[in-house]
């Protein structure tokens, strides 16, 4: 390609076109609010996405009011969140004796209107871990005579909660996370913290989790015009209440398992197998129960290895009265004494025992 071709490219016109356009705003006087348009391309779609001369900087404070529900099987919660974003436009500015008020009280419509004919950025976001539709209670934006504006909204909506692990159920603790992603790139608005707007309220109604330390974080993400955009969080942690554990589930294991051990004592071995039988069936019932209020898990919890070993050790008690059984019946019922007397009786508390610091040490001690 010559000189003269490399005049005519599609690259080379358009730079043309640049020069060309900046001459003459120089020689007319023209201002623009916002520079040239970026190209971002997203698969087969591209779009020209404003940027502008500064990005604008907005303070971002995140409250979370009430916690409606956790479903930890579903990995989602639903909260009453309260967004409250500040900036500073001078665009927005305008003269409060001719207005009468040194503020507008706006609805968001209204302020996306009212920044249209200004020419100038409006701060939208999207809630980065929504689940179904967000539910608006209220939502204002109000813009001082000086050009600061501040936006409050609250909702009420369903986040997800992905970063959920179970291994140490029930003493295990969970983080929460509360995610809010501009939809403009990085160069338009940049997100900062409002830390004495971010925390959580002081009756979040929520009876099963002891929900504390919130913390914001800033940080960026892909956003939805597929830019990096700004990321502000709000995370928390939950932990259980640990007595409701101890005394629904671990207090009635620890009855069983004294039940069991005492029926070595009898010396009718048909009862020791129905007592064992017993047994059985509830902690099947226990394994049921646990395992339908978690998903679907690919790997064992601290109350699913108890739960197994138990069920594994009553099935084997079964199975080791049923031979002493059989012993007695064919007339070796002085070894299958000897036995019992001398190995089953402390073996099976101390294997108990065993299981029980083997899961504290492999589930519980990092």
């Amino acid at each position: 390609m010559n000189r003269i071709d490399k005049l005519f490219t599609g690259q080379a016109v358009l730079a043309w076109g640049r020069v060309l356009f900046s001459i003459l705003a120089i020689a007319f006087g023209i201002t623009l609010p916002l520079t040239l348009s970026a190209q971002t391309e997203i698969g087969d779609i591209n779009l020209l996405v404003p940027t502008a001369t500064a990005p604008l900087k907005v303070a971002v404070g995140i409250q979370v009011d009430q916690i409606v529900s956790i479903d930890q099987k579903a990995e989602n919660f639903g909260a009453v969140i309260t967004v409250r974003m500040i900036w500073e436009d001078k665009k927005l500015a305008f003269d409060a004796t001719e207005f009468g008020e040194d503020y507008k009280l706006l609805s968001t419509n209204e302020f996306v209107d009212l920044a249209a004919s200004v020419q100038t950025t409006t701060p939208f976001f999207i809630y980065q871990n929504q689940q179904a539709q967000r539910w608006k209670q209220e939502a204002f934006v109000v813009v001082r005579d000086s050009g600061e504006v501040r936006f409050m909204e609250r909702s009420t909506l369903t986040m997800q909660a992905p970063y959920f692990d179970f291994r140490r159920y029930p003493f295990d603790s969970q983080r929460f996370f509360v995610e809010i992603v501009s939809i403009h790139p990085l160069d338009t608005v940049v997100y900062t913290s409002l830390d004495t707007q971010s925390s959580l309220g002081d009756l979040l109604g929520e009876e099963a989790w002891i929900l504390e330390n919130a913390e914001i974080q800033l940080s960026t993400e892909k956003g939805l015009s597929g830019a990096i955009s700004s990321k502000v969080s709000l995370g928390f942690t939950g932990r259980r209440h640990i007595q409701y554990y101890a005394l629904r589930i671990f207090l009635p294991l620890l009855v069983l398992v004294a039940v069991s051990w005492m029926s070595f004592f009898l010396d009718d071995y048909s009862k020791r197998i129905d007592i064992a039988g017993a047994n059985l069936f509830v902690f099947v019932a226990f394994n049921f129960t646990i395992s339908d209020s978690l998903p679907q898990l690919g790997y064992l919890t601290f109350l699913d290895f108890i739960l197994q070993w138990m069920f594994l050790v009553t099935a084997a008690v079964i199975v080791i009265n049923v031979g002493l059984k059989r012993m007695q019946i064919v007339g070796h019922e002085d070894i299958a004494r000897t036995i019992d007397n001398n190995v089953i009786k402390w073996i099976f508390p101390l294997g108990y025992g065993a299981v029980v610091l083997f899961a504290v040490y492999s589930f519980l001690i990092e």
